[in-house]
């Protein structure tokens, strides 16, 4: 199998741990905001690959060159195609949270069951409430974990009886994984958000003056994160470490000093110091 993506740093390093050559997704934007894929090889079986930055967040863009890329694929030729989903949009809309919504998780994963793909290796996608089995029955969805590779990461910090914190209750079995190389106690923050005006409140209590772990899927706007921050302030917390395997910053976010932001390079963005090619590499050959 080949390699298509476009020519990233992400899609570069991942085919070298794959041993396979990268086929390159020509990305073409149209002034008006159309796009068009363009693929000149297409081999027989394929690992299709898209990337996002931070910097123009764009979801749709990103699932709209997967679409078009699986359609030009099979129609050169191409008989198998995997996906890889460093981020795999919709995912917290995995319920229908107000009558007349759209079920927007279940329909990617059936737009994708339609144009025949089988399989998607995705890493940590945020479908919490329903099993993703129980979504679209004929699609697999691979869990490739980054939380994972963000605790193996952590683990060269030299931290003193270090605290890990769940931002929210969704949040704690990422908490709990990163603690376990620390044997770090966890303490989990209770979160409530208006889904209507989007407002979050947080509270908890967390031990005075232990150096802290905040540990989350994503940082999107911030919000989450920056309660939990201020829960920290108010117990004296000493060193703070922010991590999250998915860093989406869709509004610019100001850090106090003596806050270290970390994210995996699954969304291409300043604090993206934990590279996940190596592990979508070896789920991929364990699986395929």
């Amino acid at each position: 199998m080949k390699l298509v993506g476009p020519k990233t740093d992400f899609c570069s390093t991942l085919a070298h741990h794959l041993k396979c050559d990268l086929v390159e997704m020509e990305r073409r934007r149209f002034p008006d905001g159309e796009i068009n894929p363009r693929i000149l090889k297409a081999p027989k079986e394929v690992i299709l690959v898209n990337t996002l930055s931070s910097l123009n967040f764009d979801p749709n863009k990103y699932l709209l060159e997967y679409i078009f890329s699986i359609k030009n694929l099979k129609e050169q030729g191409t008989e198998k195609i995997v996906l890889i989903m460093p981020y795999l949009p919709y995912s917290r809309q995995d319920e229908v949270f107000r009558k007349g919504e759209s079920f927007t998780s279940k329909y990617i994963l059936e737009i994708f069951k339609d144009l025949g793909i089988k399989d998607i290796f995705a890493v940590t996608f945020h479908l919490h409430r329903q099993r993703t089995a129980d979504l679209v029955e004929g699609i697999t969805l691979h869990d490739v974990s980054g939380v994972d590779a963000l605790r193996d990461y952590l683990t060269s910090y030299k931290l003193e009886n270090p605290l890990v914190v769940a931002p929210d209750e969704e949040a704690e079995k990422w908490a709990q994984r990163v603690a376990e190389p620390f044997n770090a106690d966890v303490a989990v923050l209770e979160k409530k958000r208006d889904t209507t005006t989007g407002e979050i409140e947080t509270t908890g209590k967390i031990p005075e003056g232990r150096n802290v772990i905040i540990a989350d899927d994503m940082i999107s706007t911030g919000g989450t994160i920056k309660k939990a921050l201020g829960i920290c302030k108010t117990f004296k917390s000493k060193k703070v470490i922010v991590c999250a395997v998915h860093g989406i910053f869709s509004k610019p976010i100001t850090w106090d000093k003596d806050v270290e932001v970390i994210t995996t390079n699954t969304i291409e963005n300043p604090y993206a110091k934990v590279d996940v090619t190596p592990l979508i590499a070896e789920v991929l050959s364990q699986k395929l």
